[in-house]
């Protein structure tokens, strides 16, 4: 039988050169193909948009805008079946919504909304001397919700990127997301976005879409912020488009590591693995023991939940391509070894996870314990199932209110304030060559 994953034994084999190799992969054909999607909405809007459906999603498309507002769309049947999938949609927002209203609580706690603040948004103000300074807390006005589609329904991302968005406040939060062949979307989307606050759903998947978010078309008014995970035509969409609206980040595919000492429970641990791994074949798998008889279980616990899998074919792809089994010597080198890898989602299956999770600098999402399996933070734990990956967890964070959120910086100064600056400022001026700057100064100067 085909090894199921490369094992690599810490002891033995330079590991961290292993992991240095990964990266975001980048290709000419796909950059020319978003460079000529991106012109082509810049150029036709909303025309380029059905164009680019119709082509890649659903040749019936008849418009490019749904409607929000619909009470249930025709599809899925009021049955025992529908009623619990509303179920799952009602208690995931719920706790997502609970999350991010204490996260933004939390945040703002000690900004005042107060009259230095004109309409009222949360702000801080210093006052020394005289002098005021301070700062106001604002949402973007806008947002744009890149939810895939294709070969899976992905009806948490909705609840997942849009509830952080109106939690924040932010007035307009438009979701792209590709309609079905026959140009309509799944009714759980319409309900999602309705329980997430969306104010608009656009039938529009791929570079179109983050073009036609960045860009604004006809019927989509551009956006100021964008996030949401893609592919990576959409990935290099973004890319091509940073600087003309905001970005989330720059995503790789999907990726998952365990991180097992002699107490996990196998078949958990083996679960949590392939959990990650179902979504596609470029997905990644980090399974990192303590031990090789540990590793050797969880692995024949893999092997076994593999057999007759619905996934099979695309989780052993996964595994054998993409992923590595590493046996470190210790706890601490397999702490070290996380840090490197900088996971999207990380399990802590060990005995303390607490007190391993302290030594965890660099990772999207920790899951601790045998009985906070991965898919509970996929779906309906609270946090945004939107994390960084490809290692940039070791900078980014995972999508949440700040995403939506910006500080603008406050002064005010008197003439008596402003006197005892002069100097600091045409100093400056003449240090860095700009005199201007300090003229602007200069010509305020009481009795000039």
């Amino acid at each position: 039988m085909e090894k199921l994953i490369r094992i690599v034994e810490s002891a033995s084999e330079d590991v961290p050169a292993l992991l240095r190799h990964r990266t975001i992969h980048r290709d000419d054909q796909t950059e020319q193909i978003v460079k000529s999607i991106i012109a082509d909405v810049r150029q036709r809007g909303d025309a380029a948009l059905l164009d680019t459906a119709r082509k890649f999603d659903a040749p019936e498309l008849q418009t490019v805008v749904a409607d929000v507002s619909v009470d249930w769309p025709d599809g899925l049947p009021r049955d025992e079946r529908h009623d619990r999938f509303v179920s799952a949609v009602d208690i995931s927002a719920q706790r997502v919504q609970q999350f991010h209203r204490r996260q933004l609580a939390a945040l703002l706690h000690g900004w005042e909304t107060q009259a230095g603040s004109p309409d009222g948004s949360p702000s801080f103000w210093w006052v020394e001397a005289g002098v005021t300074l301070g700062q106001r807390v604002l949402p973007v006005e806008s947002a744009g919700i890149y939810v895939p589609g294709g070969n899976a329904l992905y009806v948490s991302s909705v609840l997942m990127n849009a509830i952080p968005a109106t939690t924040a406040g932010v007035a307009r939060c438009v979701v792209t997301t590709p309609a079905r062949p026959d140009g309509r979307l799944d009714p759980l989307t319409y309900y999602a976005a309705q329980k997430a606050g969306v104010h608009q759903l656009v039938k529009v998947g791929g570079a179109a879409a983050i073009a036609g978010l960045a860009l604004g078309t006809e019927s989509l008014p551009r956006v100021d912020k964008i996030v949401g995970p893609g592919n990576r035509f959409v990935n290099e969409a973004k890319r091509q488009l940073w600087g003309q609206v905001g970005l989330d980040g720059y995503a790789g595919p999907s990726e998952v590591c365990v991180l097992a000492d002699d107490s996990a429970d196998a078949e958990f641990a083996a679960a949590d693995l392939l959990t990650q791994v179902e979504h596609a074949p470029d997905n990644s798998g980090f399974l990192i023991a303590v031990s090789r008889s540990k590793l050797d279980e969880i692995l024949a616990a893999a092997e076994r939940q593999l057999r007759g899998a619905p996934r099979e074919a695309t989780m052993r792809k996964a595994l054998a391509n993409e992923s590595l089994a590493i046996v470190a010597r210790d706890l601490e080198e397999a702490c070290d070894l996380v840090n490197a890898i900088a996971p999207e989602h990380l399990t802590l299956a060990v005995n303390e996870p607490e007190r391993t999770m302290d030594k965890i600098k660099n990772a999207g999402c920790i899951l601790l314990g045998e009985y906070t399996p991965e898919s509970a933070g996929d779906f309906c734990l609270g946090p945004s199932h939107t994390l960084p990956t490809s290692g940039a967890a070791r900078w980014q964070s995972p999508v949440n209110v700040l995403d939506f959120l910006k500080v603008q910086s406050i002064a005010k100064l008197t003439p008596d304030q402003l006197d005892p600056l002069i100097p600091v400022i045409e100093a400056f001026g003449d240090l860095e060559g700009f005199p201007a700057h300090g003229r602007g100064a200069t010509l305020r100067r009481r009795n000039a």
